[in-house]
């Protein structure tokens, strides 16, 4: 492995975290954006040099680029619980990965940075039923999902001007440090579960600790878009027992079907029978999930939880 200087931008959210520790602990030289005092000190213990400042300034991203080896844009911003129903509340989501993906393109360019990777998400694809999803398959992106395209053409003229633009369609994220797997387990033990369509429909995730690993490997693929899930798909059915399982229920309560009729793009892809595979990165860059299957880390992440909240 050849040890490079990269940048990362969103690298305090979920991802930011699990790319910031393993990039560093595979050797690599790492400055990382980080907005505040506090989270300056986490990149710190996270192995990572913070720099402060408005990442959105094209001065400010020029000289942070310079001299680096790849950049590393994890930023996003998903609406909290209930607003994320309103198409409206993603707007920022959409901007994040259109318009401000394109400007760290544009800078990449300008200053000569080799790589940009940018995190996707396999959500775009169409319905795909019992079909195994591999990157060739139709997407259908509507709405806020449509800004996950444009930051992937974005990258494409990176490419394109002898660069190398590299997106990662990751599957749903969970895992102990996760906001919404933490809000996924409440509503569990209170007997609800935000799983959307039809009960044999496909679900395909990646736990969070295997994000970082897939960054690092990712610096080296050839250009392109690839699928980044765990090994084991599942359909709703199974999912919904196993989410029981971890807080002591036979069942749990689904939302009605008119939620997924009047909700956001996003919501709505959830709703989706998507079986993804990610036989293709493997290939390329030899990356593995250490969780293999949600089988497994869903009962993990539960206990981390559980004793997180106990007293």
């Amino acid at each position: 492995m050849v040890h490079m200087r990269v940048l990362v931008l969103g690298a305090t959210g979920v991802a930011g975290r699990s790319a910031l520790h393993a990039l560093t602990a595979a050797g690599h030289q790492v400055t990382a954006h980080a907005r505040t005092p506090d989270k300056s000190e986490l990149v710190r213990r996270l192995g990572a040099a913070p720099v402060a400042g408005d990442a959105e300034d094209t001065a400010t991203l020029l000289r942070w680029l310079d001299g680096m080896d790849a950049a590393v844009d994890l930023r996003v911003q998903i609406p909290d619980g209930t607003r994320a129903l309103l198409a409206p509340a993603w707007r920022e989501y959409a901007r994040l990965r259109d318009e401000v993906a394109g400007q760290l393109v544009d800078c990449a360019i300008r200053a000569g940075v080799p790589v940009v990777l940018h995190d996707t998400v396999s959500m775009v694809y169409a319905d795909g039923g019992d079909a195994v999803l591999d990157e060739r398959a139709p997407v259908e992106a509507p709405g806020a999902l449509s800004a996950n395209l444009a930051a992937e053409r974005h990258l494409e003229r990176l490419t394109r001007s002898g660069g190398k633009g590299v997106a990662l369609r990751f599957g749903q994220f969970y895992g102990p440090d996760d906001a919404i797997t933490a809000d996924t387990l409440r509503r569990a033990e209170r007997g609800q579960a935000l799983v959307l369509g039809e009960l044999s429909g496909w679900t395909s995730a990646v736990h969070t600790d295997d994000i970082g690993p897939a960054v690092v490997a990712a610096l080296e693929v050839p250009a392109g878009v690839y699928n980044v899930v765990d090994d084991d798909p599942m359909r709703r059915t199974d999912l919904l027992a196993l989410l029981a399982e971890q807080v002591g229920r036979s069942s749990l309560r689904r939302p009605p079907a008119v939620v997924t009729a009047l909700a956001s793009a996003p919501v709505k892809a959830l709703a989706r029978s998507q079986r993804v595979s990610a036989e293709e990165f493997r290939r390329v860059s030899g990356w593995r999930p250490r969780v293999g299957s949600r089988r497994s880390g869903w009962p993990s992440v539960a206990r981390r939880l559980r004793g997180v909240r106990a007293p």
